[in-house]
């Protein structure tokens, strides 16, 4: 049962490289060495595509570069590349470039959902064993009033919705009828809510997450997005 994660990325030349290496290091550490690894590129104009192919043999099985989407959203990046995985890699997951989420918790919800302990598995920055380093105030106040509202959708508690390491059941993943909609920076957790309604099995893992001063996220778009989406899972 094969791992594959996704990676997507927009101009993220600087971090990439170092991003990778790291999640190449973590992954012989963990014994996950079949795992495949796909840089979606969602719109990048710098050399992105040229730091991932330089990079590809850092791993066993050597890494994907895929030019998923040509508008910057990071979740129909994710989609296509789900959508690429080879055929035997039957877990699927997703983290950011930068791993500023410590690439270990791949290896444990990979684990929970091979041993069929769960069908989807979520990083959460508010698990009580969790460690958060360095988040700036202003990502503070976006993450707790995201976690107010996604904890209540009816039919799924996900109180991390912005947390960018997610793992899923292939099969499970595939039986769900996504909306064309489904996509932008809430897509994971969207993805979340609608396995929890259909039947699956949801678990919240701690992570280790450290803010990185070089992201170039939007809070405000990044929010509206996720509040959008938020409106219309709870309406359907």
């Amino acid at each position: 049962m094969p791992l594959c994660i996704v990676i997507p990325a927009k101009n993220e030349a600087t971090r990439l490289g170092a991003g990778l290496a790291v999640l190449a290091e973590s992954l012989r550490a963990q014994g996950l060495t079949d795992t495949q690894v796909i840089v979606a590129d969602n719109g990048s104009t710098d050399a992105t595509q040229s730091v991932a192919e330089e990079q590809a043999n850092l791993f066993a099985r050597p890494l994907i570069y895929l030019r998923a989407a040509e508008t910057g959203d990071k979740g129909l990046a994710i989609r296509r590349g789900w959508e690429s995985a080879p055929a035997d890699c039957e877990v699927l997951a997703y983290c950011d470039a930068d791993m500023a989420t410590d690439p270990r918790a791949l290896g444990t919800g990979y684990a929970l959902i091979r041993t069929g302990a769960c069908d989807a598995v979520a990083g959460s920055r508010w698990h009580g064993d969790s460690e958060v380093r360095g988040r700036s105030l202003a990502r503070s106040f976006v993450s707790i009033l995201l976690s107010f509202f996604w904890r209540w959708l009816p039919g799924a508690r996900v109180t991390d919705p912005g947390c960018g390491l997610k793992l899923v059941r292939r099969t499970s993943y595939e039986s769900l009828a996504l909306p064309a909609v489904a996509r932008g920076f809430s897509f994971g957790a969207e993805v979340l809510v609608r396995l929890a309604r259909a039947g699956g099995r949801l678990r919240e893992i701690p992570v280790v997450w450290t803010d990185d001063d070089a992201g170039r996220i939007r809070l405000g778009k990044t929010g509206r997005e996720y509040a959008a989406t938020w409106w219309r899972l709870l309406r359907c």
